[in-house]
């Protein structure tokens, strides 16, 4: 079988990137031949620029590409380096007609996971829907990243998810709202990442000239007042705080920034942290997967995303202005064991040969 991913595979963004390896890596092990569509659209291709002379960029931002180009560039090449070695997406193209006529060589489409149906992030085109494209369609572990289905987003549902062969989305919301607009089952499914085994990642990761007790902090959103539970944490126990963002947007006082960690090293962190403070959603699986102490806040403007997760192991958060403080090594993992084999066998039913 020759199956094509369709996500955010351009993405510097270190969830982005490692979900996309996770699902390629998963269906490479099951024998199919897989390759990730080298879609990099224009909005893409502005979001993620870090030249303040590329194509699509309001004057501010050009000044502030400026001032932190120096330093993004080399950041960037650990993305860039990423990209090319382990997802292997080389040349890309940017119109929808192109990518419908790449797809049709193959023999299936998978769709996901990340936030592909979110408006807000693609706009209102039905690219990430396969639209144009002819051949079987899955979705796997979708996330629409809004609360509330937009206009764009049952429109476009309504028109092409029917063609879908298979339905699955990352969220238990997400999946209720889509199964009252299609009246169609839709399976909920864990993120790519859980497909693969610690063991897996940690050949992956590549290590980081850190001191030996830290704790990671990675926000991609502000938040004070779990900053100050990690500065609490961290003085209390004598931890060094090391912290990353993919865009260089964010330093915070107490904290050690590195500025040249791509997704390798975005592994290796939260593998040997001593705890993790984070409102990341692959953050936190990432933390799940290591069973990590984690101190934790939902982002607020997609909280289901993570605690739907950690109530799938076992976990409900901390509503009483305690410190959010989780050792995920004191849970029992066999609910999130179930929820892996479950995805494992939505997605292997979805591709068999017999179901083309």
């Amino acid at each position: 079988m020759n199956a094509a991913i369709l996500t955010f595979q351009f993405a510097h963004n270190y969830g982005a990137l490692l979900q996309a390896y996770a699902l390629s890596r998963y269906l490479k092990g099951r024998n199919i031949q897989v390759e990730i569509a080298p879609y990099n659209p224009e909005w893409a291709q502005a979001e993620y620029a870090i030249s303040p002379l590329a194509k699509g960029i309001p004057p501010r931002r050009r000044i502030r590409l400026a001032l932190q180009y120096p330093r993004r560039k080399k950041q960037s090449q650990f993305f860039e380096q990423f990209i090319a070695e382990e997802l292997n997406a080389g040349d890309t193209f940017a119109t929808e007609q192109e990518l419908y006529q790449w797809l049709d060589r193959h023999d299936c489409v998978v769709c996901g996971s990340d936030q592909i149906w979110n408006n807000r992030i693609t706009g209102d085109g039905a690219a990430y829907y396969a639209a144009g494209s002819q051949v079987k369609k899955v979705s796997y572990a979708a996330s629409l990243g809004t609360a509330q289905l937009s206009a764009a987003q049952k429109k476009n549902m309504e028109a092409y998810l029917p063609q879908f062969s298979a339905l699955s989305v990352r969220e238990p919301g997400s999946a209720e709202k889509v199964e009252q607009l299609l009246h169609k089952p839709v399976q909920v499914v864990l993120d790519p990442v859980f497909l693969l085994e610690k063991e897996e990642w940690m050949k992956l990761a590549r290590p980081v000239d850190v001191e030996q007790n830290f704790l990671f902090l990675y926000f991609l959103q502000e938040d004070e007042v779990l900053l100050r539970w990690a500065q609490t944490y961290a003085e209390e126990y004598g931890l060094k705080i090391y912290e990353v963002h993919p865009t260089m947007a964010a330093r915070h006082a107490g904290c050690k920034r590195l500025d040249e960690a791509g997704p390798k090293e975005f592994v290796w962190l939260i593998q040997n942290a001593a705890c993790v403070c984070t409102n990341s959603f692959h953050a936190t699986a990432f933390s799940t997967i290591y069973k990590k102490k984690l101190l934790h806040i939902p982002n607020s403007k997609s909280p289901e995303r993570t605690i739907s997760l950690l109530q799938r192991a076992g976990i409900t958060l901390e509503q009483d202005g305690k410190m959010p403080l989780y050792d995920l090594a004191l849970y029992d993992g066999s609910s999130l064991e179930r929820e892996i084999e479950k995805s494992k066998a939505f997605l292997d039913a979805a591709l068999r040969e017999d179901t083309l």
